[in-house]
């Protein structure tokens, strides 16, 4: 075997056991963080009412949990939780896990399907954030239906849910079924300046920063626009870090410092948004983690523990 070949054979070695144990590594700590999550659930622990209709041209559907401990005549608070996905793919099975632990301190939880920029639907976050906004009504419906009074209601998700989760209760304070108390999310981004997405651009092969703009706002923006800066007031209205306001509930929020596909910069644009205008918040840092953040287990327990602190003390 000549040179050439040898150092080709130990480049394709080294990349399939590269490879290789990147997937056994995800496996492995792909699962533990679920361990945090598991609880008993059951028809003697709760209720869980699937694929419940909500308003959306493209059938989705939700997910609710109600556990039996709660008495109907009693104000009751529920979390909704968004998946994640990167905006083009994900499920509302994704967040069950989610859904189940939290029911199971006490709440009525829910999680539901929306949109995907997949090819040939129409699918903005403003579309979207629309969704979410009827699926919080069809739930206020449903429990109002079986008897419970919602007193008030958290948002959170992963990623790309928590871009939704952070997006209704900054854009709905007012026109929520269900009043915002609190948010919380893990490696959501905060911001959609087209320059700061190249890795989101080629996942889903776009060429230009208009089109990028193009496909998260719903609006058609050109060259032209980019050029001029008259895009930006369209990127205002599904950045969460532009929206921040001196009424904004309470944030918490967590981070993997080895995050590589959302922008590190990000989440510092989020946080000077929330300490300028006052807005109390917690940050949890993940130092060890990617995007997943599936190394630092107990920095995932502290956000569980945290998230149930803010449950006590703004569920009022």
């Amino acid at each position: 075997m000549n040179r050439k070949r040898k150092i080709m054979a130990y480049a394709v070695l080294f990349l399939v056991v590269f490879v290789l144990s990147a997937v056994l590594t995800a496996g492995y700590y792909g699962a533990l963080p679920q361990k945090l999550l598991e609880v008993e659930w059951n028809d003697t622990v709760g209720r869980t009412y699937t694929n419940l209709d909500y308003q959306n041209e493209n059938g989705h559907q939700l997910d609710l949990y109600i556990p039996n401990s709660l008495e109907p005549e009693k104000t009751q608070y529920l979390i909704l939780f968004i998946h994640g996905g990167s905006f083009n793919s994900g499920s509302k099975e994704d967040m069950a896990s989610f859904c189940k632990y939290y029911a199971d301190k006490g709440y009525i939880t829910a999680t539901l399907d929306y949109t995907l920029q997949t090819k040939g639907l129409d699918a903005s976050l403003s579309i979207m954030n629309s969704e979410i906004k009827n699926a919080v009504d069809a739930i206020y419906a449903k429990c109002r239906e079986l008897g419970f009074d919602l007193g008030g209601m958290a948002t959170s998700g992963v990623s790309a849910g928590g871009t939704l989760a952070m997006n209704y209760a900054l854009m709905s304070p007012s026109q929520s079924a269900i009043p915002v108390k609190f948010v919380f999310q893990l490696a959501a981004p905060a911001d959609f300046e087209p320059s700061e997405w190249d890795l989101l651009k080629k996942v889903d092969k776009l060429e230009t920063d208009a089109e990028f703009a193009t496909m998260m706002t719903g609006y058609p923006i050109t060259d032209a626009m980019m050029e001029s800066g008259e895009y930006s007031k369209y990127i205002d209205e599904i950045s969460p870090a532009r929206m921040i306001t001196d009424d904004t509930v309470p944030f918490l929020i967590g981070y993997g410092l080895k995050d590589h596909c959302v922008p590190a910069q990000l989440k510092f644009l989020l946080m000077d948004a929330l300490d300028s205008h006052g807005v109390t918040y917690d940050y949890i840092a993940f130092p060890n983690s990617n995007h997943g953040l599936y190394s630092d287990l107990d920095k995932l327990q502290e956000f569980l523990d945290k998230s149930l602190e803010y449950c006590e003390e703004y569920f009022d």
